[in-house]
């Protein structure tokens, strides 16, 4: 049995756990009881494979995959969809997260640097059905004089090296985000256990002195590129690329957007604290600034800029939701549905990631050897493949049988390969093409 697979099958058998069905009820005890047609089962697997057509025809194809000869009325669907906890999901892909970082296997155990996991924290703006219920909960950049839009915003934390989400947050689309990855890195260790040391990457939108304490305070390890307004005076004395700076805590500092927040007390508590700054130049005229605090004898200031690329991949991520498993096509418009989507998308972003993880570790000689260019999985790919193969395997009785078609999965991934080019760059273009199918971004379902 493979990994993940056995990982996944874990998943199914914790949500027949009674504590897993009490959760789900949310404290009714009425609901989700009786077996019907579309027990609870049933409605997490027809999230888990949903491919964004219309609820008649989602409901259609997967009662002839499940149920041959019965159906189900959409009213009857969302009727029992509006019972589930939307954090029932949450939970069953923290749960899968929590096997995946308690193996030990050498072979598979997960990619570390220098024995650091490298999390990446970054939020992003998703549009969601406008209904005044939405627009009143998350609400609308727009300004009152043009047409308004829904959004609510998804705070993430990531893991840049193995490609997992490993911890999210839903709220307004107008949200702190230094509160909200400070709040996620607090609950990392119930996710990865206490085995691995950890690193956390922060654009220049989450600086501040609160922060930086509180992450020192519990011994968090962060790298965050700052931008040229925060420590300006200290970022200007720097007379090397890598030094201990002492950021002195000011009137002005202290008094500036802290007074009445929970940040007044920490930044009342010292006169001071030290970062390490590092200067990252990104060619001979054009440097960046990164405050960190990870001890310099294990990372020089020489791997700061392979370190700090690496945070590229949350942006990746969050085009991989919002393409490949279109995010933003939602079941229906009430706010449980919304977050019940979003969250079996992450999922399934994770369970498509370890298997395409898994299968470039078996293959990594030849992936790495055999060809021009080193490869790897198609990640739209492998999508489509999970989205529209999975439920055969799941409802599948018979044990080696179900092994037989695992394994097919598998073969089916690992040959679809695209190929690797580091340092291919491509001038941003600010014009949208014209063409409403491109060819290079087509569905994988």
């Amino acid at each position: 049995m493979k990994k993940t697979q056995g990982f996944f099958q874990s998943d199914l058998d914790e949500t027949k756990t009674e504590d897993f069905v009490i959760f789900c009820r949310n404290g009714r005890k009425n609901v989700l009881v009786r077996k019907r047609k579309m027990p609870l089962e049933d409605l997490l697997l027809s999230m888990l494979i949903r491919k964004g057509l219309s609820l008649t025809m989602e409901l259609r194809g997967y009662m002839n995959e499940t149920h041959p000869g019965m159906n189900i009325s959409k009213p009857g669907y969302l009727k029992q969809r509006m019972k589930l906890n939307p954090e029932a999901l949450n939970y069953l892909y923290h749960f899968h997260n929590r096997q995946f970082y308690a193996d030990t296997d050498p072979e598979t155990a997960p990619f570390t640097y220098n024995g650091y996991l490298v999390f990446s924290a970054d939020g992003s703006s998703i549009n969601i059905p406008t209904t005044p219920e939405n627009l009143e909960i998350y609400g609308t950049p727009c300004v009152s004089q043009t047409r308004k839009q829904a959004q609510l915003g998804l705070g993430c934390i990531y893991d840049v090296l193995n490609h997992v989400i490993v911890e999210s947050d839903i709220g307004p689309y107008k949200f702190n985000e230094g509160k909200t990855a400070e709040r996620q890195a607090d609950r990392l260790r119930e996710t990865i256990g206490s085995t691995y040391k950890y690193m956390l990457l922060m654009d220049r939108g989450y600086p501040s002195s609160p922060m930086f304490m509180r992450f020192i305070d519990k011994g968090i390890y962060f790298v965050a590129r700052l931008n040229s307004a925060i420590y300006k005076a200290e970022q200007e004395a720097m007379k090397s690329d890598d030094e201990d700076v002492e950021i002195v805590l000011t009137r002005g500092r202290r008094r500036a957007k802290h007074v009445g927040t929970d940040n007044k007390d920490i930044m009342n508590s010292r006169d001071s604290f030290k970062l390490r700054l590092v200067r990252v130049w990104l060619d001979k005229d054009h440097y960046e600034i990164l405050a960190t605090n990870l001890p310099r004898e294990e990372f020089p200031a020489e791997c700061f800029k392979e370190i700090y690329h690496l945070r590229w991949s949350i942006e990746t991520s969050y085009e991989t939701l919002k393409c490949k498993l279109q995010l933003e096509n939602f079941t229906g418009t009430k706010t449980v549905l919304i977050e019940q989507d979003i969250y079996s998308s992450i999922y399934v972003y994770n369970l498509a990631e370890n298997m395409a993880r898994e299968a470039e570790i078996e293959q990594a000689k030849k992936l790495n050897t055999e060809y021009k260019h080193p490869m790897r999985i198609n990640r739209n790919v492998c999508i489509g493949i999970l989205k529209n193969d999975l439920i055969h395997a799941i409802m599948e009785p018979d044990k080696e049988e179900k092994d037989r078609l695992f394994h097919k999965l598998y073969d089916d991934i690992s040959s679809c390969i695209v190929p690797v080019r580091p340092g291919r760059h491509y001038d941003r273009t600010t014009w949208k093409t014209k063409n409403k199918y491109p060819n290079n971004c087509k569905r994988g379902y």
